[in-house]
């Protein structure tokens, strides 16, 4: 499976790409199942984006979008820079690695932006959650979907581990770190598998690439 690593990319450009990505996949999983389609909530989106930013690429942003509570995305990134765990494991790693690769079942171009990748082995992506327990936040890995995240991400470079990197937005200074178990990984690259087989039999046009 031959993978070409892209280290910058704008947003912009990684999603201009046509190619298909795990969020696309969640797009079209809504269509196969004719669910309705829903607006994506917006300012969480640009919130999660802008703590991203700021934790793995901060001396690359400009500013903050106003339309986000920005003392809230410095407070969660300050929290991951605090703990130390996680101050070693932005110094030792790979950040915000752009990865071109293509599926091995239906040979389908695809696309993955990789938050953090650790000896090129482990995969850590981060999350924001309202969650204030680790509890809740393993009920709301389940309810988003999140095995097949971390299968696509993990099959992308053929890494071995996957680690949840949680920033509560409801318990100050709290940071959840879970490892997804075999059992998960093989749900979602299932899961992923699967969708992109119906992508393929139903000859679905890449992503931005319909005219």
């Amino acid at each position: 499976m031959k993978k070409i690593k892209i280290k910058k990319l704008t947003n912009d450009e990684y999603r201009a790409l046509p190619r298909i990505s795990n969020s696309d996949l969640g797009d079209f999983e809504d269509l196969v199942f004719n669910r309705p389609k829903c607006e994506k909530p917006l300012a969480a989106f640009s919130f999660g984006t802008a703590v991203h930013e700021l934790i793995l690429e901060p001396k690359t942003i400009e500013k903050l979008p106003q339309e986000v509570d920005i003392a809230k995305v410095q407070t969660l990134a300050k929290t991951f820079w605090n703990t130390p765990k996680l101050k070693w494991l932005l110094r030792f790693s790979r950040k915000e690695e752009v990865v071109l690769w293509t599926c091995p079942v239906t040979g389908l171009p695809l696309k993955s932006k990789l938050d953090i990748i650790l000896k090129g082995r482990t995969v850590y992506d981060i999350k924001t959650t309202s969650a204030s327990s680790i509890e809740q936040f393993t009920r709301s890995v389940l309810m988003y979907g999140y095995d097949r995240q971390a299968a696509f991400y993990l099959d992308s470079i053929g890494a071995k581990r996957f680690f949840f990197i949680a920033l509560s937005k409801t318990k100050k200074d709290t940071v959840f770190v879970m490892e997804a178990d075999s059992s998960f990984i093989e749900s979602g690259r299932k899961k992923y598998r699967k969708l992109l087989s119906v992508w393929k039999q139903r000859n679905q046009p890449l992503p931005n690439t319909a005219i």
